[in-house]
């Protein structure tokens, strides 16, 4: 594959009109790699007014909001949204969930077209018209694309319905300029980019053969094994006081290490500890909120209308939706109480309680709430066990679920004492696998119709199978009665911490704190307080992602941006003043450690490799003090005993990437050359692993290299498959990384903002 190396200026000015000309769907193969999060206040915050007009890099070239046209694509999005949700009966408003999710799918878009646009020119890809009329836009059966997916269901493509939709939105398109270009914009356009991106997939990933003689030497590696017994002692467990970190060894090991990728850093970093102040609401607040609680009782306890008096003075929402229909939340369901939201002497209160008798106030948890018992009667009542096996109508399964679910009743009919081991072995409810199946005594209403049907209807002991939206049901009636029933209604409002209790913890407890830390050091403080000191860790000036919450820091600190602020524009020792990240939280903070991006001197990268630094040096130690005493031994027990470790045993391959070959731990290429070096019943001197130190004993090595043709052609295929796949999940951060893209847009928020 040819990727061409730099822009000229004729190609970085016709991007922009590359932009104008994008379609609506979205190239899903580089959505999701990128995950950046920002609320919208902070965002809009930057970019009002004279906020920099450059939002990043793309090929070593500015990428410039102006002629990217960045946010006439963000309003066009939002417009988009907007009318969706009016559509669909909202008030045309977005979530802040929504405008993050804008953010990030303008990007990555803005990014891939542009991306797309140079590789796809270079080589010349395209789409005929037959190909998209008898491919693409084929109703039997569509070429794989956006647009089929919409007709795919459980697996299975609805030709039927692909064929509505095409003669609704082509077929029968008035034959007008106005209707061939929306036809155009709208479908064709985004449809012929999709297959010209994935031709382009195809390509690299067909494009790789592996070969036999690849397949005979993996095969043959397979084949070599070795047996081994082994030390490993995990650097994290050898104790920094054995080791002296000094300047002259810091600058020793940066010079030999300085040029390694694993220094490089595309954001800037930033380490800090931590501290969160807990404290609740006082007895004042609870007096108060109790109080005003107390002056709704009287009211609620002669409302005639109690569902709507709940929705309008009840913080709580009214119900709750579960796999079997609507379920009680306590607030106002219309479902029978069944005990447990409260405490049991509240529950004893409502058990023995009247028709409009209102209890409380009275606090539960962090809530003050008011119970009105506003209906009671009796009703049948039905006790069942059941297991469910999940299944759809259609599914390729179904029918298979079907014959699973007539043989577990079978079972059952002739010894119904193994009822609760096949609950555990096969029920897909987990609302009722850890009690057996049970379901006790329920009301009609409760379940969906077929379940209530068979609950109420059968006799009590019989069992059966019966079929809900949800799959298949294997039932067993336990038992019906008529029982007494109380409804009740709930108001409740959480208790918050006022600001005057917030100002006095914050003038009493907080500040001392922070008083304290600036004159005695902030762990010493920590500690003379009772409060747990936390590390943030490496902190990137980067929008949040799958992997990392980015530069708002650990999760706990509720993504504060005043806290990201003071971290990436302050300097090592700076202390955080204390900051509210809740109603009842607050944080202190001081810096420990900075890195600023694409900086390779020792002062910055210093503290980054002092880790390595550290471990590096364990390693000298235990060569130092334990090799010669390792030559005048035979047994690896001998030395176990020595270095205060346990001897463990492994069988290696030759192609393993390291002693467990775990691929989610680092490889030990090192330890790996070291196992099928040595004599059989040798020892190694000490090892550095990345991990910790080895001492390795082989007890024999295994060289079975012989293998059969058939085995070598399904490693071959096997070996094709996977390098395919790494390269399907894997070319497109490449290209986003060869083009040297680089999301400014974090860094021109936070930075002296």
């Amino acid at each position: 594959m040819y990727i061409r190396g730099l822009l000229t200026f004729t190609q970085m000015a016709i991007i922009g009109k590359i932009r104008e000309k994008s379609g609506l769907l979205v190239t899903m193969v580089g959505l999701g790699l990128f995950l950046f999060i920002i609320p919208v206040n902070d965002l809009l915050q930057q970019f009002s007014g004279g906020a920099n007009s450059t939002l990043g890099l793309f090929n070593n070239s500015d990428i410039d909001a102006n002629d990217w046209k960045y946010y006439n694509k963000e309003n066009i999005s939002r417009r988009n949204l907007r009318m969706n949700n009016l559509n669909s009966g909202g008030n045309g408003s977005l979530s802040s969930d929504e405008e993050d999710q804008l953010k990030v799918t303008t990007w990555n878009q803005m990014i891939s077209d542009t991306i797309y646009y140079f590789e796809l020119a270079e080589i010349g890809l395209n789409v005929s018209a037959d190909e998209l009329n008898q491919g693409l836009l084929n109703g039997e059966n569509p070429l794989p694309s956006s647009l089929k997916d919409l007709f795919v269901n459980n697996g299975l493509y609805d030709k039927d319905s692909f064929n509505i939709w095409k003669t609704n939105r082509i077929i029968n398109q008035p034959d007008n300029p106005e209707s061939k270009r929306e036809l155009k914009t709208n479908i064709e356009d985004p449809l012929k980019k999709e297959r010209k991106i994935n031709k382009y997939g195809a390509m690299l990933k067909n494009g790789i053969l592996n070969t036999i003689q690849e397949a005979k030497k993996a095969a043959n590696e397979d084949k070599i094994s070795a047996n081994i017994k082994y030390v490993f002692i995990d650097y994290e467990s050898i104790a920094d006081s054995l080791i002296s970190l000094n300047e002259e060894e810091k600058k020793a090991f940066y010079k030999i290490h300085s040029n390694e990728k694993i220094w490089d850093q595309r954001q800037n970093l930033v380490s800090y500890d931590y501290t969160i102040l807990n404290f609740k609401p006082s007895p004042i607040d609870i007096t108060n909120y109790t109080e005003r609680m107390e002056s709704l009782k009287e009211d609620f306890k002669s409302s005639k209308n109690d569902s709507l008096f709940v929705a309008n003075y009840s913080e709580t929402t009214m119900m709750i939706q579960s796999p079997y229909g609507p379920r009680p939340s306590g607030n106002f369901t219309g479902q029978p109480y069944k005990g447990g939201k409260f405490s049991s002497f509240i529950d004893q209160r409502i058990k023995n309680g009247n028709k409009n008798d209102v209890i409380g106030p009275f606090v539960n948890g962090n809530k003050i709430q008011l119970v009105k018992i506003y209906e009671t009667g009796d009703e049948e009542q039905a006790k069942v066990r059941h297991i469910l096996i999940n299944s759809k109508e259609g599914d390729l399964n179904d029918g298979k679920n079907k014959k699973l679910a007539d043989s577990i009743l079978y079972a059952i009919r002739r010894d119904s004492s193994k009822f609760s081991s096949l609950v555990s072995k096969y029920s897909d409810d987990p609302g009722s696998v850890a009690n057996g199946g049970v379901y006790s005594w329920f009301p009609k209403g409760q379940m969906v119709p077929e379940f209530e049907d068979f609950s109420f209807n059968k006799r009590v002991g019989s069992s059966g199978v019966v079929r809900t939206t949800y799959g298949f049901h294997i039932i067993q009636v336990l038992g019906r009665k008529i029982g007494s029933f109380k409804k009740i209604a709930i108001v409740d409002e959480t208790i918050q911490v006022s600001k005057t209790t917030q100002n006095e913890f914050y003038d009493s407890i907080a500040l001392a704190f922070y008083y304290k830390a600036d004159s005695m050091g902030f762990n010493t403080a920590a500690d003379e307080y009772g409060f747990e000191v936390k590390s943030s860790g490496y902190v990137p000036l980067i929008y949040p992602n799958r992997r990392t919450s980015g530069l708002y820091g650990p999760a706990e600190l509720n993504r504060n941006m005043n806290i990201a602020r003071w971290a990436f524009n302050n300097n090592i020792g700076d202390l955080l003043e204390p900051e509210y990240i809740s109603n009842n939280q607050l944080v202190l903070a001081i810096i420990k450690e900075k890195i600023n991006a694409d900086e390779k001197s020792f002062e910055n990268l210093n503290t980054l490799m002092e880790p390595i630094m550290k471990n590096n040096l364990k390693a000298k130690f235990y060569q130092t003090n334990y090799n010669s005493k390792i030559k005048s031994m035979e047994s690896i027990d001998s030395i176990a005993k020595i270095v205060s470790a346990k001897v463990e045993t492994k069988v290696v391959k030759y192609s393993d990437i390291n002693i467990g070959n775990k691929t989610q731990e680092l490889a030990e290429p090192k330890v790996m050359a070291y196992i099928f070096s040595m004599d059989n019943n040798t020892i190694s001197p000490v090892i550095e692993g990345k991990k910790g130190i080895y001492i390795i004993q082989n007890t024999s090595v295994n060289n079975n290299s012989i293998v059969n043709e058939n085995s070598i052609i399904q490693k071959s295929d096997s070996k094709q498959k996977e390098i395919r796949s790494q390269i399907e999940q894997g070319y497109y951060p490449a290209l986003y990384n060869f083009y040297n893209v680089r999301d400014d847009r974090a860094k021109n928020m936070i930075i002296n903002n």
